[in-house]
C-alpha cells in the first residue's frame, strides 16, 4: 500500500525524468552553440561550393529617389556639424543639395515620404526567377531589408514594411516562392545592422518626430553608442525571417561590425553568434543545409563563409568563399545607366572559381518592379555563356595552380583602359579533365597553357565546339592550336583529357 510519503517521492522521480529527458531532447536538437569550434564544424554545403554563381537584389525605397546610390537616406540627412558625417562631406552635400532642390525640406519631405512611390506595380517574381534560372545560377538571395530599416516582407518586428506601406506585398515571400519553384536556393539579403547609427536627428528634420522611429529608429546623439536593445532587435529580426521563410542562404552585411569597431561594444557580434547558431540548428530540424556568408570580422575564419566586397582573394583558398558585385557599378537603382561590359563580368567570375571562390552578383530593379534594359541584357549574355560552359563550371575544383596573368574583370565595370593581360589563363578541374579559360582570341590563332605539360594530356578541346585540337608541348607548357574560325565568345574554355 502507497504511503503519502511514497506517493511525493515517486511524483518527484517522475518529475525529474520529465525533466531530465526534456533538457536531453533539447540539447540534442540544439546541436550548434555559439562557440567558435561548434560554428566551425558546420561545413559549407554542397549545392553552394558546386553551384559557383549567384544573385542578389538591392531594392528598397532608396529605389525611389534614384539619386546616385543606396546611401540616400543617410546622405540626404547630411550636417556639417555631425562627426559622424565628414567621411565625404562634399559628396554627401550634394545629396542634400539635390533632395531639398527637388523636393524641398526634410522635414516636410522626408525619407518616408519616398514610401508611396515604391509601388513595385510591375513587379513580376516570377520574371526575376525565370531570368535568374537562365543565367545557370543555383541562388539567390531576396532584398530583406537594407540600411534604411524599411522591411521589404511582413514583418512582426518592423511595423514600417512593404506589406503594410507603399506596394503592399510581401516580396521576401514572393521572390521565394517564384525561386524555389525554379529549383533556385532562395536567401535573403540583410544590411539591418547599421541602422542604428544611419540617420542623423535634428529638429529641423523629419527624423525628429517620434512618430516616425518605426522607420528612423529613437533619436539619439551623434557619437552615442549602440544600446543592446539596438543588437537585441536585429536579433529578432534576422529570427523572424528565419522562422518565417526558412532562407537556404543569408547574405549578412558588414554594417554589423561596425558597433565593435567604433565602440569596442560586442552586443552585434554575440547577437550574430547567436544568428548564426540559430540558423545552423534550424537546417538540422528541417534536414536540409544551408549558407550563411559574413564580411570583415563580423566571425572567424570557418563559421561560415567569407565574403568580400569588389575584391578577389589572391591564390587558391582551402575553403570556398564569396566575392559580391554588381552589374552596373550601382546596388541600388540609380537611373539606367550601361551594365559592365559582358567579357569583363566573367572574366572576374572565371578568375573568383579558379580560386575556389563564388561570384554573388547584384541586380537593381527601378521602384515600379521592373529592371532596365542594360541589366536584363548583362544576364541574359551571361545566361548564354552559361548554356555552353556551365557545366565544365558547375561542379568544378581548383587544380593545382589558378594559372598567371591579370585578369581585371567586374570592378573595372569595362573600363575603356581598364588593363588585363590578353594572354592570362585560369584553370579549374573536374571529373579529371583540366579547364584552361583564356580571354582572347589569339590572332595567330594558338594558345599557351603555362605549367601544362606534366598534365600529359591526350586529347584537347574546345568546350563550345568539341572536337580534338592538335597541340604541342614546349618547355613546361603546352602550345595548343585553335580553329582558323574564331567562335563563340567573351570567355573561351578548353578541355584537356588523359
Amino acid at each position: 500500500m502507497l504511503t503519502i510519503t511514497k506517493i511525493k517521492y515517486a511524483i518527484c522521480i517522475s518529475c525529474f525524468l520529465a525533466a531530465f529527458f526534456t533538457a536531453n531532447s533539447i540539447s540534442a536538437s540544439e546541436k550548434y552553440d555559439t562557440s567558435e569550434d561548434s560554428l566551425a564544424s558546420y561545413d559549407v554545403p554542397q549545392w553552394y561550393s558546386e553551384g559557383k554563381l549567384g544573385f542578389f537584389m538591392h531594392l528598397g525605397v532608396f529605389s525611389v529617389p534614384a539619386y546616385k546610390n543606396e546611401w540616400y537616406p543617410t546622405n540626404m540627412y547630411y550636417t556639417a556639424d555631425n562627426p559622424n558625417m565628414q567621411r565625404h562631406p562634399e559628396y554627401a552635400s550634394s545629396f542634400v543639395e539635390h533632395h531639398t532642390t527637388t523636393y524641398g525640406d526634410r522635414k516636410s519631405f522626408g525619407y518616408k515620404d519616398f514610401i508611396p512611390q515604391l509601388t513595385l506595380d510591375k513587379f513580376d517574381a516570377d520574371y526575376y526567377a525565370e531570368l535568374i534560372a537562365n543565367t545557370g545560377a543555383t541562388y539567390f538571395a531576396a532584398p530583406a531589408i537594407h540600411h534604411d530599416g524599411f522591411a521589404m516582407w511582413d514583418s512582426k518586428e518592423i511595423e514600417w514594411n512593404a506589406m503594410k506601406m507603399g506596394p503592399k506585398r510581401d516580396v521576401v515571400k514572393e521572390l521565394t516562392d517564384a525561386m524555389r519553384k525554379k529549383g533556385i536556393k532562395a536567401g535573403v539579403s540583410t544590411h539591418y545592422g547599421r541602422h542604428w547609427k544611419y540617420y542623423n536627428f535634428r529638429p529641423q528634420f523629419d527624423t525628429w518626430d517620434p512618430a516616425n522611429e518605426g522607420l528612423y529608429g529613437k533619436r539619439r546623439g551623434d557619437t552615442e553608442p549602440p544600446r543592446p536593445e539596438d543588437a537585441l532587435k536585429w536579433e529578432r529580426v534576422m529570427n523572424e525571417l528565419i522562422d518565417s521563410y526558412q532562407p537556404d542562404y543569408i547574405f549578412v552585411d558588414g554594417g554589423v561590425c561596425d558597433a565593435r569597431t567604433e565602440y569596442n561594444k560586442d552586443y552585434f557580434s554575440d547577437a550574430l553568434r547567436r544568428v548564426t547558431a540559430k540558423f545552423y540548428n534550424t537546417s538540422v530540424e528541417l534536414d536540409k543545409t544551408v549558407a550563411l556568408s559574413w564580411k570583415r570580422d563580423a566571425l572567424n575564419p570557418g563559421e561560415a563563409i567569407y565574403d568580400t566586397e569588389k575584391t578577389i582573394e589572391g591564390g587558391i583558398q582551402k575553403r570556398p568563399w564569396q566575392a559580391h558585385f554588381t552589374v552596373n557599378g550601382s546596388w541600388g537603382y540609380a537611373g539606367d545607366k550601361p551594365a559592365f561590359a559582358t567579357d569583363s563580368i566573367l572574366r572576374g567570375f572565371i578568375d573568383i572559381v579558379s580560386r575556389n571562390g563564388n561570384l554573388l552578383l547584384n541586380i537593381g530593379p527601378k521602384p515600379d518592379g521592373t529592371l532596365d534594359k542594360n541589366q536584363e541584357r548583362a544576364l541574359i549574355e551571361i545566361g548564354q555563356w552559361m548554356q555552353v560552359n556551365g557545366d565544365a563550371i558547375h561542379k568544378s575544383t581548383p587544380w593545382k595552380i589558378y594559372g598567371e596573368g591579370t585578369l581585371n574583370g567586374l570592378r573595372a565595370g569595362g573600363a575603356k583602359n581598364w588593363h588585363y593581360d590578353k594572354s592570362a589563363i585560369r584553370y579549374t578541374e573536374k571529373d579529371g579533365d583540366l579547364y584552361a579559360w583564356f580571354v582572347d582570341w589569339p590572332a595567330n590563332g594558338k594558345v599557351t597553357l603555362p605549367q601544362t605539360a606534366q598534365f600529359n594530356a591526350k586529347k584537347i578541346e574546345l568546350i563550345n565546339a568539341p572536337s580534338a585540337l592538335t597541340f604541342t608541348t614546349k618547355d613546361n607548357a603546352i602550345i595548343v592550336n585553335l580553329p582558323q574560325n574564331k567562335s563563340g565568345q567573351f570567355v573561351w574554355g578548353l578541355r584537356l583529357s588523359k
